[in-house]
């Protein structure tokens, strides 16, 4: 009988117990903030400044979403990759970072900032966002007719060193135009 309640436990858990966490640390996280308080900086006098509220819990469900979004994108993008020829194209990622790097720099260089408006703003999001997707879907076609046409006929370990060798190449190109140094990103700002 404790034997069949134990399965039943591990089941129920490894079924849900990933969501429960998942769902019971910002409620632990918010009732830790609004009861201790976290730093929010030091004071004129060098004392820290203690806040009792929930921004911080805000700024960083909405960083992590943010982020989980990006890394689900990519994730999907190897997953339709990989179902479509059958290939882990590990080039995929480092596509996607030179697409963000000219969303960057394009958005620097039309001029918006801070005191553009909302309708600027939105326009100028949607012309960055149509360059970027022009520029990464023709990078992966090119490097589909350079690397990946040529070798449909190969033994599979060919096109998978092949796509390796592409990561290379764009992760050089990724150092090249902006460096290896971490920067970061203003809205006047040109990357180019």
């Amino acid at each position: 009988m404790a034997a069949t309640a134990l399965a039943a436990l591990r089941r129920y858990v490894g079924r849900w117990g990933l969501i429960i966490a998942l769902a019971a640390l910002p409620i632990y996280f918010g009732v830790h903030d609004l009861t201790h308080g976290y730093q929010a900086g030091l004071a004129a006098n060098g004392k820290p400044v203690i806040r009792h509220d929930l921004s911080e819990l805000g700024f960083n469900l909405v960083e992590g979403l943010s982020n989980g979004s990006i890394w689900a994108l990519i994730a999907m993008g190897y997953t339709l990759v990989y179902g479509i020829i059958e290939l882990i194209n590990f080039a995929h990622g480092d596509v996607f970072m030179i697409g963000s790097f000219v969303a960057a720099g394009f958005w620097g260089s039309i001029g918006l900032g801070l005191s553009t408006g909302a309708g600027g703003l939105i326009a100028g999001l949607l012309l960055t966002l149509i360059v970027s997707m022009l520029v990464c879907g023709s990078l992966n076609v090119l490097i589909e007719r350079v690397a990946y046409r040529p070798l449909r006929n190969a033994p599979k370990l060919a096109p998978l060193i092949t796509a390796v060798g592409f990561s290379f190449i764009l992760q050089n190109v990724g150092l090249l135009w902006l460096g290896g140094s971490p920067t970061g990103i203003s809205c006047s700002r040109s990357l180019g």
